[in-house]
């Protein structure tokens, strides 16, 4: 998908505009304080993670954040996701009329293309959906809580905790100027095509700094 190019086809528009509405779903949790990301009014960061169903392991940030928010604002009660060919597997079919939320990956050729997820609340029979589902994310710092200390450790701290089990604390003005930062890029996403700094590049990055967590307290604990 070519961010220069002027007349993309129907199917690469649609790839193109992931990041965007990403940024837009973002930015309204964050006006309106139902960010997912964000702590309650008593302070407590209630950790989301949302599983994929066809590995078992926790979605990447770019899709993680937005099937938050999308399983916040219609009230669904899974924390499992999965694609259209994996729901017909399982037996089951997508209801009528049901949309998915479109995410971008890319291919063994490199090459990026788009599809979407559906919560198990989205088929006709959710158990049976559930019940080929196999979670492998290992949760082994659950008795643990990370502090966040700084803006730039938020969304690595998050995501942390969303794939070991810890629990988060953080200060309300670290969540002030958070809030602030994460607005800034999210708004640059809609307005600026040409930006080097995209949403999906910062959340990337905040995926990886969030294994090197896990990995080094994992190591100072002795877990293999």
């Amino acid at each position: 998908m070519d961010a220069q190019n002027l007349k993309p086809s129907k199917k690469e528009w649609i790839g193109l505009y992931v990041p965007k509405h990403t940024a837009k779903l973002i930015l309204q949790g964050i006006e309106d304080n139902s960010l997912p990301l964000l702590p309650k009014e008593n302070g407590h960061i209630d950790v989301m993670p949302i599983f994929n169903a066809n590995t078992g392991y926790i979605l990447p940030a770019k899709d993680l954040i937005p099937a938050q928010i999308t399983k916040v604002n219609n009230g669904y009660k899974s924390d499992v996701v999965g694609t259209k060919n994996t729901v017909d597997k399982a037996g089951t079919q997508i209801k009528e009329g049901e949309k998915g939320l479109f995410y971008n990956w890319q291919d063994e050729n490199k090459q990026f293309h788009h599809s979407a997820l559906f919560f198990a609340e989205q088929t006709t029979d959710p158990e049976k959906f559930l019940a080929n589902v196999q979670i492998r994310q290992p949760q082994r710092l659950k008795d643990m809580t990370l502090k966040i200390n700084s803006p730039g450790e938020y969304l690595p701290m998050y995501l942390a905790a969303a794939k070991s089990g810890a629990k988060l604390e953080v200060f309300p003005e670290t969540v002030k100027e958070f809030k602030k930062q994460f607005k800034d890029i999210c708004i640059n996403e809609k307005t600026n095509s040409e930006s080097k700094v995209g949403l999906h590049n910062v959340l990337f990055a905040a995926d990886l700094e969030s294994n090197k967590i896990i990995k080094n307290i994992e190591q100072a604990r002795g877990i293999a």
